[in-house]
């Protein structure tokens, strides 16, 4: 799985970021701890957002993420995101 940062190879950071989100139509069902394909919201507890502090920790969550699903794993500071693909067949 391949990452794609924002900032050249001396200028990253692989700590204290925030967690990451995605996008598109995929929410994070907070029972069931997965990522699932919604249409409508109804009762459920969903949220686009799951906690990750860590760039190690952002790979291996992609791995329980659904394939093609683009990933953004958002920094405390501006410029320093990371983006990657979710490698999980549903």
């Amino acid at each position: 799985m391949k990452l794609k940062y924002q900032r050249h190879r001396g200028d990253r950071i692989n700590h204290n970021f925030m967690g990451f989100t995605t996008f598109e139509l995929y929410l994070f069902n907070l029972d069931l701890k997965i990522w699932q394909h919604v249409d409508d919201l109804g009762n459920c507890n969903y949220s686009s957002h799951e906690d990750c502090r860590t760039m190690k920790a952002f790979r291996r969550k992609l791995k329980k993420c659904p394939y093609g699903v683009r990933f953004m794993l958002s920094s405390r500071w501006k410029g320093y995101n990371i983006e990657g693909v979710g490698t999980k067949n549903i």
